[in-house]
C-alpha cells in the first residue's frame, strides 16, 4: 500500500473508534422455530467483548453458534434478546455496517469477471463516490498482492487469489473493523502462510481483524485474543496462553525399563508408551515418586519434561 494510503488507514483509526470495543455483545441470544414446534438455541446469552485493533479469534466445532453470531453482528439475523454493537452503535442500525468489512466462509464471484470489475461492482454498491473509486481499487488490490492479476478473469486464478478477491472486497470503504469467516479454508501452505502476511499487515494498519477459522495453529499464531463457543455458550475468552493449560504435566522419559521399574510404577497406578522411548506422563505432584521409581529400578533417565496443552489441546478440552 503506498504511503498516502498508510497515513489515510491511520486517520480514520481515530478515537472515536478506540473510545469503544470493536464488538460487544450483551446477552445475545438466537431462538430458531423449527418445524412442529420445536426450537433450537443457537446462541445462548453470549456476553463478549472484543477490543479496538489487533486480530480476535472465534472459535467453535460446527453447529456452535459462530456463524449465527456473524450474521447478528452483520444484521442478517435479528437476535431473540439482547444487545449487539459495533463501535458503540446497535448492530440493528444499516449505518452500522460502513464500519464492517464482511469476507464469507465461502466467497462466489462470477468467474468471467476480474479481480478490478469485482471491486468496481462492490465500490458502488457501498457508496463509494466515483472520484475516489479507482483510489479505492488501487489500494486493496495493492495490499492483497492482486496488481499483477487485476485483468485476469476470475476463473484463471487459482483458489489463493481468489480468496484474495475477497479480502480485496472486503477492505473497500477502509473499514476498522473486518469479519474474516474461514479465509484461509481450501487453500494451500503457500497460499496460507501468504493470506496470514495479509492479515498480519492489516493489524499493523490498526484495524481489528474477528477472525474465525478451524485451522488452530492460525489462531495460536495470528490473535491476541481467543473466544470458544460450545452449543452456543462462551465457555473461554483470553489471550492463548490464558486458555491453554501450562505446567500440568511432566513428561519423563527413558531409554527403558526393567521389571523392578515397572512393578515400582505399576503400585503407583501409572502407566507409560514404548516408542524409540518409555514416556510417562504425570502431574507435578507425582515427579518424585516417579523418579524414585525409576531408580529403583536402576533405569537411567533420558529427560525430564513439563509440557504444556495446545491451543488445539485446549479446544479440544473445552469444545468438543
Amino acid at each position: 500500500m503506498s504511503g498516502n494510503a498508510d497515513i489515510h488507514g491511520t486517520e480514520l483509526m481515530t478515537e472515536t473508534y478506540l473510545a469503544y470495543p470493536a464488538i460487544r455483545c450483551r446477552g445475545a441470544t438466537r431462538i430458531f422455530r423449527l418445524p412442529g414446534g420445536e426450537t433450537r438455541v443457537a446462541v445462548d446469552n453470549l456476553d463478549l467483548e472484543v477490543p479496538a485493533g489487533g486480530v480476535f479469534g472465534f472459535l467453535g466445532a460446527n453447529g456452535a453458534g459462530k456463524t449465527t453470531t456473524i450474521k447478528m453482528l452483520l444484521g442478517f439475523l435479528k437476535p431473540t434478546s439482547g444487545k449487539l454493537e459495533i463501535f458503540g452503535e446497535p448492530c440493528s442500525e444499516p449505518e452500522t455496517r460502513r464500519h464492517v468489512g464482511y469476507l464469507p466462509e465461502q466467497p462466489y464471484f462470477h468467474p468471467f469477471l476480474s479481480p478490478q470489475e469485482v471491486l468496481r461492482v462492490h465500490a458502488d454498491l457501498i457508496g463509494i463516490p466515483p472520484r475516489e473509486r479507482r483510489t479505492a481499487i488501487d489500494e486493496a488490490l495493492e495490499l492483497t498482492g492482486l496488481q499483477k492479476n487485476r485483468k485476469l478473469a476470475l476463473g484463471r486464478l487459482s483458489k489463493g487469489n481468489q480468496q484474495r478477491v475477497g479480502i480485496a472486497q472486503a477492505l473497500l470503504g477502509n473499514p476498522q473493523l473486518l469479519i474474516l469467516d474461514e479465509p484461509t479454508s481450501g487453500l494451500d501452505p503457500v497460499a496460507r502462510h501468504e493470506m496470514r502476511g495479509i492479515i498480519s499487515r492489516l493489524r499493523e494498519e490498526g484495524r481489528t481483524i474477528f477472525l474465525s477459522s478451524h485451522v488452530l495453529s492460525e489462531i495460536d499464531t495470528l490473535c491476541d485474543r481467543v473466544a470458544i463457543l460450545k452449543q452456543g455458550k462462551l465457555v473461554a475468552c483470553g489471550a492463548p496462553e490464558e486458555i491453554k493449560q501450562g505446567g500440568n504435566t511432566v513428561r519423563i522419559s527413558a531409554a527403558f525399563l526393567t521389571p523392578i521399574a515397572e512393578r515400582e510404577l505399576q503400585k503407583l497406578g501409572m502407566a507409560w508408551d514404548c516408542g524409540h522411548e518409555v514416556t510417562i506422563e504425570c502431574t507435578p505432584d507425582q515427579v518424585y515418586a516417579v523418579l524414585r521409581a525409576l531408580e529403583t529400578g536402576s533405569v537411567p533417565l533420558n529427560s525430564v519434561t513439563p509440557s504444556s496443552e495446545t491451543l488445539e489441546g485446549a479446544f479440544l478440552r473445552l469444545a468438543a
